[in-house]
């Protein structure tokens, strides 16, 4: 994969890649220098991970012949103090709208997705580790659970 950032002003940079020709604008946090002009890189990360974890987990409940109507997926992570204020602890949100699910459905596509399907997390989990929450509604019974993911090795 190859993505370019090209600065445009300062700390205002815009990135372009081979999967997507629109330009993404990226900027630093206010405190270093930045105005506001972009994504900040630490929350493009949070988004991968989010993001790639949504598809994945997507992904595996079809491939068991499951169906959801709409998944969304929030972040909140926390960051050292100190330089390099690294991600030490992450959590997903899953919200999840589907009719026939099961906790084990849903449990065993997050497991997938976070220790093998979804390069992006299984990184992540390497530095900073990542516990799923999930929330199912629009079935008969709502459902509610946590996937935590094993330390993560290649």
């Amino acid at each position: 994969m190859k993505i370019k950032v090209k600065q445009k002003a300062d700390f205002h940079f815009v990135g372009t890649g081979e999967d997507f020709t629109a330009e993404l604008p990226i900027d630093a946090a206010a405190h270093v220098g930045g105005s506001g002009r972009g994504f900040r890189p630490p929350g493009l990360l949070m988004y991968s991970v989010a993001s790639c974890m949504g598809i994945h987990t997507y992904h595996e409940l079809r491939n068991a012949g499951k169906d959801a109507d709409d998944v969304q997926v929030s972040t909140s992570g926390e960051r050292r103090e100190e330089s390099p204020k690294v991600f030490t602890k992450i959590t997903l949100k899953f919200d999840i709208k589907a009719k026939d699910l099961t906790d084990q459905d849903v449990q065993d596509a997050i497991r997938i997705a976070l220790t093998k399907s979804c390069s992006i997390a299984v990184m992540v989990n390497m530095a900073a580790p990542i516990t799923c929450e999930y929330e199912v509604t629009g079935g008969a019974t709502p459902l509610k659970g946590t996937v935590t993911a094993p330390p993560a090795k290649l």
